[in-house]
């Protein structure tokens, strides 16, 4: 997932949030005429900032589709057939062989009891089913903004449905704000609603991800956010972690690479595969270690990508920095003149509150900053965000003007994931902010600033996955 249009949504600073910013007259009224022109040339700007995000989403998808047909899905193919038993023998097999003995019993079960993000939802009640399981499938919605989960099951006594689906919808193609979550209505058999009856409490389990939560475009019920945005994180770890790396969940290996040790009852049944089993299950490492050369050439070839756009949206970013802070007069901007550094502040000449208004402005941000956070914003004079080197995350960087409310000039808050699809993160650390006496905002226990708390990390883990 690409993170760089997290920053640039320049109509949220006139309160319009729509994906092609227009001017609103009621709002630009509220600002004194030079101001209004000013904010006028950074929505034309950010018209052209929309243009070349929706041809790099072009270029991009390209990029992942050929990858996704042409490489991943014919090993796919392989690695169902053996799972699955089909058309693949090992030495020792004979024709005669049962055809349930020909594959690797509850690979998908396990292969999902063993990440983290899908273990914690799959309890007693769940297990019966999913050992049905014998394909997980993903793919894009039609407009790119989104993607659906495909569960093949085989025949069993809990449902009659053959596939299961959860369609995840989202506003825009880099995933940042969930819309809304389709999933399949199960026709439950009878053994199936009495599985359901025999749950204790409110606690959810995996099934439940298929009966989400409506929404109403009301990202003030936290509580809802929430949950949508836990179920987002299961569908996209299963997308881009499961899926990919399936056999590396099944024997542990991904979850030791976690520092996490194997559930007991995992464990014991991996000691109990036979030898036939095993030798399937070597089969399909063989396979994994294609699959990850290919995603090793892809990434490099999508971090190219990103690195021709970035200096195109770099040039815009410049330019919005010296219109917002007053370092230049809008008119005067050219494609020759978009660089402004080492020039003093001007916010009589630039967009006052810019920032603020941007972040305020936000689904997800309103409910989180209070008045007195939004005076401390008020001095934010631009946001950047960073690729990290070895492109498994990102630093977010909140430049600040001299402020009565701390000493940083810059605030910072880096991600480290575990690989550069960027599902599973591995760490998120901060800076200390150094408060002025009697100006501290993170007194309260719900603050914004809270989010560049630093966190104690195990710095053995860390050294071991960069």
């Amino acid at each position: 997932m690409s993170n760089d249009m997290h920053v640039s949504d320049l109509g949220s600073c006139v309160g319009n949030g729509d994906d092609q910013p227009a001017l609103n007259p009621s709002k630009l009224q509220r600002f004194p005429p030079d101001t209004r022109r000013r904010i006028e040339h950074l929505i034309q700007i950010q018209k052209d900032h929309d243009e070349l995000k929706a041809q790099f989403y072009k270029d991009r998808g390209a990029l992942e589709a050929k990858y996704e047909k042409v490489f991943y899905q014919p090993l796919y193919d392989k690695r169902y057939n053996i799972v699955n038993g089909i058309g693949v023998t090992t030495s020792s097999e004979s024709p005669t062989t049962n055809q349930e003995d020909k594959g690797i019993p509850e690979f998908w079960f396990f292969a999902m009891k063993g990440l983290t993000e899908t273990s914690k939802m799959i309890h007693a009640y769940d297990e019966g089913a999913l050992k049905y399981l014998e394909d997980i499938k993903w793919l894009w919605t039609d407009n790119h903004k989104g993607f659906k989960l495909e569960f093949y099951f085989g025949p069993n006594p809990f449902f009659k449905n053959s596939v299961l689906t959860l369609t995840y919808h989202m506003t825009d193609e880099d995933e940042s704000i969930m819309e809304k979550i389709i999933g399949t209505e199960i026709e439950w058999s009878s053994e199936g609603r009495h599985l359901k009856k025999r749950r204790t409490g409110n606690r959810r389990i995996f099934f439940d991800l298929f009966s989400p939560p409506e929404v109403h475009n009301d990202y003030k019920d936290l509580k809802l956010k929430y949950m949508l945005q836990e179920d987002y994180l299961i569908g996209s770890s299963i997308r881009d972690d499961i899926i990919p790396r399936a056999v590396l969940w099944f024997t542990g290996e991904a979850r030791l690479e976690q520092y996490e040790e194997m559930l007991e009852s995992h464990e014991s049944f991996l000691n109990n595969l036979s030898q036939d089993v095993q030798k399937r299950v070597d089969l399909l490492i063989k396979i994994q270690k294609d699959h990850d050369g290919l995603k090793a050439q892809f990434y490099r070839e999508r971090a190219e990508l990103e690195a021709n756009y970035r200096k195109a949206y770099t040039n815009m970013y410049n330019k919005r920095y010296g219109i917002v802070n007053g370092l230049v007069e809008a008119e005067k901007l050219t494609k020759q003149d978009s660089r402004v550094v080492n020039q003093e502040v001007d916010a009589e000449k630039g967009v006052p509150n810019f920032w603020r208004h941007a972040l305020v402005n936000h689904d997800l941000l309103d409910t989180e900053i209070s008045i007195s956070e939004g005076e401390a914003l008020k001095y934010l004079t631009d946001i950047k965000w960073l690729r990290k080197e070895n492109f498994k995350g990102f630093i977010l960087e909140f430049c600040f003007d001299k402020n009565p409310f701390f000493k940083n000039s810059v605030l910072t808050k880096t991600y480290q994931f575990l690989d550069q699809d960027e599902t599973l993160l591995h760490k998120a650390t901060g800076i200390e902010i150094e408060w002025y006496p009697g100006n501290c905002l993170t007194i309260e226990s719900e603050s914004f600033f809270h989010f560049f708390n630093p966190i104690q990390i195990d710095e053995k883990a860390v050294n071991h996955s960069q």
